[in-house]
């Protein structure tokens, strides 16, 4: 299902886009069994207890190596064709996947960052599909976005432990983006977005693959 000129036109103006559903109710079951299983297996092979292990862990990357339900979602045709259109590219590659948790009556505020900064690729030509495993709404934790932000100039990293991007009056421009399960976020590198903690009974999971288009150098820098 290819996008159409307005949905392109929307993220090249917004720097985000809602699309979907991606994945069928049956996919979207099949995923929440592998994230059950392979969270369990990765709190056994530390000796912790599950329910401890996951109000303390709340990110794992590359989840493609070790679950086969997750390294088949890493090849998603259709979620790689968003992504290529969305770029203005004929190919793309994976950087990385992951999942990102926030459980019930938990998780941190995430500060206002944007991903290009702190990835070594050298062109501003990637963009995230940020699959929601669960309704995600503003309460739940959902992402704020500044509209637009990924059109302003290149910064540098931050360091999300001590750092905040102080947006003084724009902070009320910031856009919440509610998704429903199943449904992707796709937003550009240079997206300025944050998130809240999660303020429901309800989990807030995604799973995250990170496109790049084919013709993207490597940054060490």
């Amino acid at each position: 299902m290819s996008l159409t000129e307005s949905q392109i036109a929307q993220f090249q103006r917004d720097g985000h886009l809602v699309h979907g559903p991606l994945v069928t109710a049956a996919e979207l079951e099949e995923i929440h069994t592998a994230f059950d299983e392979q969270t369990r297996l990765w709190a056994e092979d530390i000796g912790a207890d599950y329910d401890e292990y996951l109000e303390v862990v709340s990110q794992w990357t590359n989840v493609w190596e070790d679950n086969e339900r997750f390294r088949r979602q890493l090849h998603h045709q259709r979620a790689a064709a968003v992504a290529a259109q969305l770029i203005g590219c004929e190919r793309v590659r994976v950087f990385h996947d992951h999942l990102i948790v926030k459980p019930p009556r938990g998780g941190s505020t995430i500060p206002w960052h944007r991903d290009l900064p702190n990835l070594p690729i050298a062109e501003p030509r990637a963009v995230s599909c940020w699959l929601a495993l669960d309704d995600v709404t503003v309460e739940s934790g959902g992402m704020r976005f500044m509209v637009g932000g990924h059109l302003e100039p290149m910064s540098d990293s931050i360091d999300f432990l001590n750092e905040a991007k102080d947006w003084g009056p724009r902070e009320a421009d910031a856009v919440p983006v509610a998704v429903s399960a199943g449904s992707a976020l796709f937003h550009h590198c240079l997206s300025w977005h944050t998130s809240l903690p999660n303020n429901t009974d309800s989990w807030r999971r995604a799973y995250i693959v990170i496109y790049m288009d084919a013709s993207c150098t490597f940054a060490p820098e």
